[in-house]
Order: structure tokens, then sequence, then C-alpha cells
């Protein structure tokens, strides 16, 4: 190789040694874009990776979202169900009520004549609510008879309470005092 070096003369030994030294820095160049480029794709794939895991969440939040959205519109139907068929109208000021009671009580066989009512709205809830207290005097199999219609009937009317003065032991007869609630809707 030094012989090859020997045949050439001083301005080509130069000219070589720039085009070496070009060389060079053109390797080095290259080198660092290599790794300049390098990192960069590094970087932009963890980029990508991350788009398309916050593009996966959000799409499951999407669904996630849908779902409750439908829940929410089965619930309004429920309610608007509800409002319809079980609660009474507040047109009837609460007429119906009360012959909706003595059927329940015709249909259980008994007779109940000291009804007590009072009244309260539920803003919150966006209902009115009746409450009607009442005591039943009987045989525990009537008192039965009687709860059994309750939960048959087909308007919402609740058991608030059921307390038992007298328990019927001892050959007397029972008693209970009910509270009901029927809800108007608002």
């Amino acid at each position: 190789m030094n012989a090859l070096f020997d045949l050439l003369d001083d301005g080509e030994r130069r000219t070589l040694g720039r085009l070496g030294l070009a060389a060079l820095v053109l390797l080095a160049v290259f080198l660092v874009l290599l790794v300049r480029v390098r990192g960069g794709l590094v970087r932009d794939r963890k980029l990508v990776m991350r788009s398309q895991e916050a593009a996966l969440k959000a799409g499951q939040a999407r669904d996630e979202a849908r779902v409750r959205w439908r829940l929410w519109e089965d619930a309004g139907r429920d309610l608007a169900e509800l409002r319809a068929g079980y609660f009474y109208e507040t047109q009837e000021s609460g007429q119906a009520l009360r012959d909706d009671l003595q059927k329940v009580f015709a249909q259980a066989g008994t007779v109940i004549t000291d009804l007590a009512y009072s009244y309260s709205d539920l803003e919150k809830e966006q209902v009115r609510k009746t409450v009607v207290t009442f005591t039943y005097t009987g045989t525990y199999a009537g008192l039965r008879r009687l709860l059994a219609v309750l939960e048959a009937f087909p308007k919402f009317l609740v058991i608030e309470n059921i307390d038992f003065p007298r328990t019927g032991s001892g050959g007397e007869r029972l008693s209970a005092k009910f509270t009901l609630a029927g809800y108007y809707g608002v």
C-alpha cells in the first residue's frame, strides 16, 4: 500500500487525503443522521402505539357510554311505564286511591272503616305521596288474604309499616295497624 502512495505526487496525495477526509465527514454525518432517524423512528413508533392505545380506550369508553345511554333510555321508558300504569293521576285528587282501597278490602273479604289520610310532596322524586293508615282486626287467614290482594294489586300501593298491637294469641282477635302509601305522578 505504501508503494502505491509512493507513485502519487504531492497534489494527488492531498486530493486523496481530502477525499478520505470528506468520506470520513460524510460517514460521520451519515452515522449521526442514522442515529437521529432511528431515534425518531423509535419515538414515532412509541407515539403510534400510545395513539393506538388511546384510540382503543376511547372506543371502549364510547361503547360503555352507549351501553349506559341505552340503560338510561330503558330506565326512562320504565319510569314512564310506572307513571302511566302504577301511579295515580294527580287530577284524581285521591278519589281513585279511595276507590282502589275499597276494591282491595272487598277482594280480601274485610271491612275497614277507620281510614286516615295524610299527604306530602316529594319534590326531588317529582311525586306526591298519600299515606293511608288503618287498623285491621280479624283472623290470621284474613290478614294473609289482605296482604296477598295488596301485593297483587296493579297500582303502586306500598306497605310502609305494620304494627301488631294484638297478635291474636290466647283466643283474642288479631289486630294490625297498617301504613300504606299511594303515589301520584307529578
